[in-house]
Order: C-alpha cells, then structure tokens, then sequence
C-alpha cells in the first residue's frame, strides 16, 4: 500500500485547506463581493474541523484543524497523526502552528511553526517575520549551502502555509480557483497552482518543489509528477455576509486511491452539517 501517497496528500492539504473553488451551481460573483478591514476586525470565530485520511479504503491518518479569528487577528493550529494501518507503516505526528494579522488585503504573519516525529526522528522549523525577514530557526539545522540558497529565493510574497490558507480563505478573488502561490514550510519552497474545470465546476491543485529539495526528490518529481488533487466543498457563513468553503473530500486524481473526508465541523462550538 501506498501510505506516503495519502500522507503527502494531507500534508498538502495542510497547505491549502481553504479553497475559493465552487461548485456549478453555487457561483458567486466575487466582483460584487468585497470585506474591508472593519469587516475582519469584528470577526470572532473559532472554527474546528476534523478529518479522516484514507489509502485503498483504509484509515491511514486523522486530521485536525482549527483557526481562530479574532480583532482582525488569527491564530491556527493543524495536526496530523498515523493511525490504523498508517501506525504500523509510520507512526508519525505532524503538528504545525501560526499566527499573523488580518490587513486590508493581505495576511501578515508574525510566527510559524511545526513540529514533526517520525520513526526516523523529530524535526522542528519555526519562522520569525520581522521587517520583511524570515527569520528561521531549524532542527536538524539546513546545510549551509541549502540554507544559502532558501534565503536567496525567500522574499515578502512567500509566506508559511498555514498563513497562505487564511489570506486565501478571507480575501476573495474575481478568479475563483485561479492563480499560483509560492510557500515556505522553512526549509522548502514550493508552488502550489489552482486549476478550475469549468465544465464540471471542480477545482484541482497543482503541486510543484521549486527550493531547497534534494536532487532525489527533483528527480523524482521530474519522472513522475505529483497528480493533481481533487477537491469538494461546502460553503459557510460565519459573519453577515462573510464565507468560507471548506473542503469536505479531497483525493488524488490518479494513481493509488487516497482520500481526505470531513467527519466533523463546529463554528464556535456549534455542530455544523455538510
């Protein structure tokens, strides 16, 4: 079984758990749409989703997520944790944090972090953003030469990715599902680009490394690309006339069949159906 299939789907649904993707018969005109800062300011929700990751029909891992949004500020926290099956292949546990400011159209991150355990060990990156630095503290420490080139290609666009999921969840395009976006996780950057199907109304995410990978992972990569992930979504309201879409299933668009599945969503505390 392919276990590192459904785990790289959900570390990059990590990524990008927020999508402005909808389906054909829900569109909105997001021209007409627009929140300003006030808007975000008095925004003061807490919202918790839980879910199930599966590879050839079998739980391999559980996902939790939560974002807090408050005073035009957010704070979030994800984890990913083998069970099941997935125990026996890895028995690991992904935990990552963030917070960061709501700006007039932009996040502005002040502090990631993420904390991995493996077989093979624990890892640990955290990012300081201080006058349009990235400040990283890393353990292992990146090899110079790595850690030379990051910088070199780090710049004020690349942010964390759990800072990309709020700025593209709390600020609307025109283009749904549309665009790319480079991401730091503090020793990578990678591209993540949306595509949108405009016959069935579906969006998918393209994946791509672009800094600080090995030349295994290059290669890798390079002979057979990571497929698209598929995605499904249920838009909900949290202020007046405020949305977000939040993915109920996301699966891989070939290969081994994984899948990612909401089983559980609450805005401040209350129980929410999908």
């Amino acid at each position: 079984m392919k276990l590192t299939n459904a785990l790289l789907l959900c570390s990059c649904f990590v990524i990008y758990f927020f999508s402005f993707a909808l389906s054909a018969d829900d569109r909105i005109d997001r021209s007409k749409t627009t929140y300003g800062i006030e808007d975000r300011y008095f925004l003061n929700h807490q919202i918790n989703l839980s879910y199930e990751v599966k590879s050839l029909g079998l739980k391999v891992a559980k996902m939790r997520f939560e974002v807090n949004l408050k005073e035009s500020q957010f704070f979030s926290n994800a984890m990913i944790q083998t069970q099941g099956i997935g125990d026996l292949f890895s028995n690991s546990t992904w935990a990552f944090s963030s917070r960061g400011t709501l700006e007039e159209s932009k996040v502005q991150p002040k502090f990631y972090n993420n904390h991995i355990k493996t077989k093979k060990g624990v890892g640990h990156i955290s990012i300081v953003y201080r006058n349009g630095l990235h400040n990283i503290l890393a353990r292992p420490a990146i090899p110079e030469e790595k850690k030379i080139e990051l910088y070199e290609n780090l710049s004020t666009r690349v942010i964390d990715p759990i800072s990309s999921i709020i700025e593209m969840s709390l600020y609307p395009s025109k283009n749904i599902c549309s665009g790319s976006r480079e991401v730091t996780d503090g020793r990578r950057i990678f591209s993540i680009t949306y595509i949108l199907s405009e016959d069935l109304g579906q969006c998918s995410i393209k994946y791509i490394p672009l800094t600080g990978f090995s030349d295994k992972e290059y290669k890798k990569e390079s002979d057979s690309p990571t497929p698209l992930f598929l995605i499904e979504l249920a838009k909900v309201k949290i202020k007046n006339n405020f949305s977000i879409l939040i993915p109920t299933n996301i699966s891989t668009s070939e290969g081994v069949s994984s899948s990612i599945d909401l089983k559980i969503m609450e805005v401040n505390g209350e129980s929410i159906s999908f």
